[in-house]
């Protein structure tokens, strides 16, 4: 698994805490004005993401301003970088699930994912798939916070708990074996705990 230092992972980690915003201003403004936003902004990100892989002289300024908290492959292999997985996860999600789903969901992985990187780069344990025990386990215990204080938010059902533990299982193995899907967490993340909750609301009309 390619690495960057412990305190460039702090960096990364302490920016990605930041997209806490992005729920709260969906929640403040609504589903369409708020993916207004979304949208704009996921634009500007991605244009600029594509720019950097094809372009030198963007690609170096890129570079100096971002590169300490870019992973190597995300330079090496000249891939898309988390920002725009993010920024694709974003619209997706707000744009398709319901807003208690979709929150969730990307709470999850602004503070789950955080605190898995967190916990696992500083404290040793066993491996689990390809991440850590401490690291997954951090995941799942501040998932399942997340899960419980945005039902408490939305007022929902019991099977939105029911249904939120075990889809949160299925994510905590999705984050800690990325090269199952080999896509981004940054999207998969999110969609993957929106698309399974959605599936049960669907199949048994729980209407969480």
């Amino acid at each position: 698994m390619n690495q960057i230092s412990l305190k460039n992972e702090m960096y990364r980690k302490a920016m990605h805490l930041l997209l806490v915003f992005i729920p709260i201003s969906y929640c403040l403004l609504g589903k369409w004005k708020s993916m207004t936003i979304f949208a704009a902004i996921s634009t500007i990100v991605v244009s600029l993401d594509y720019m950097r892989r094809t372009n030198p002289a963007v690609k170096t300024i890129f570079l100096k301003i971002f590169g300490f908290v870019l992973r190597p492959h995300e330079i090496e292999e000249n891939k898309f970088c988390g920002a725009s997985w993010v920024a694709f996860s974003t619209c997706i999600n707000f744009l398709l699930f319901k807003p208690e789903i979709a929150v969730t969901a990307f709470l999850i992985l602004v503070i789950s994912d955080a605190f898995a990187a967190i916990i696992g780069r500083n404290f040793t344990s066993q491996a689990f798939f390809e991440k850590t025990l401490y690291g997954s386990a951090a995941f799942f215990a501040t998932g399942l916070i997340v899960l419980f204080a945005c039902g408490g938010f939305y007022g929902v059902k019991f099977w939105f708990y029911f249904f939120g533990i075990f889809s949160l299982c299925i994510v905590t193995l999705i984050e800690a074996r990325p090269s199952f899907f080999n896509v981004d967490d940054n999207f998969m993340i999110p969609i993957s705990f929106s698309v399974i909750m959605t599936t049960f609301d669907i199949m048994w009309n729980y209407a969480y």
